[in-house]
């Protein structure tokens, strides 16, 4: 379980104790209120040492429910900020990334776009015996992230977006890993991990928007 579980989980349970007692106070309170309502307490006694008792039990009383009343008002700001906490971070855990997928993203962004220039490359007549290592490393890359899986405590839109890009880059990393050195020196080769590289860019710019990854910061890095 992730830091920001235990952290909701903790808040949402202080709000729910201060909600019952909240609902304590309130009791009292009413009951308290109910009590000065009764005959006895609305006409003083003619009696000055029953008066004076009378005023002492009838003070006591208004102090009760006038304390009761302010921890009803500090319980219920306490269980609105508590609650209102609990709730954020329980959002902010369904909208953002968590920093061991945002790594596999970022890396993933960073190995794409290399990717995808040196293709361009061997494309233009670059040595394709030159590139040709780096491809099986970026291939091995593309398949190591392609198989981690999400962080649980994402939303299912969120889940499922990561999901399908993580699912394009194991499967170009599958396929890279099987390409020989003669099959990358011809143009519908290239054409083919070209178009390929162009759906992993279409799944991560859905990943981006959804996330509100900053792409401009990426590419100040690439």
């Amino acid at each position: 379980m992730m830091v920001l579980d235990w952290f909701f989980i903790g808040l949402l349970s202080f709000a729910i104790l201060c909600l019952l007692l909240l609902i304590f106070c309130l009791f009292y309170f009413f009951s308290i209120t109910k009590e000065l309502k009764k005959k006895q307490w609305r006409k003083r006694p003619k009696n000055k040492e029953k008066r004076k008792k009378w005023l002492h039990v009838r003070k006591s009383l208004e102090k009760r429910r006038k304390r009761y009343l302010t921890n009803v008002f500090l319980l219920f700001v306490v269980m609105l900020i508590t609650a209102g906490s609990a709730f954020y971070a329980r959002y902010y855990q369904l909208t953002n990334l968590t920093s061991e997928d945002a790594k596999v993203v970022v890396q993933g962004y960073l190995l794409t776009e290399d990717l995808k220039k040196q293709m361009e490359t061997v494309k233009a007549g670059g040595s394709a015996e030159k590139v040709y290592p780096q491809f099986q490393e970026v291939s091995a890359l593309l398949v190591s992230y392609g198989n981690r899986p999400v962080s649980g405590g994402l939303s299912t839109e969120g889940a499922k977006l990561l999901t399908r890009y993580y699912v394009s880059m194991k499967n170009v990393g599958l396929n890279l890993s099987t390409l020989s050195q003669e099959q990358l020196e011809k143009q519908e080769t290239i054409d083919g991990y070209l178009k390929d590289i162009e759906r992993i860019n279409e799944r991560q710019k859905a990943v981006f928007k959804y996330f509100k990854v900053n792409e401009s910061a990426l590419k100040q890095k690439n």
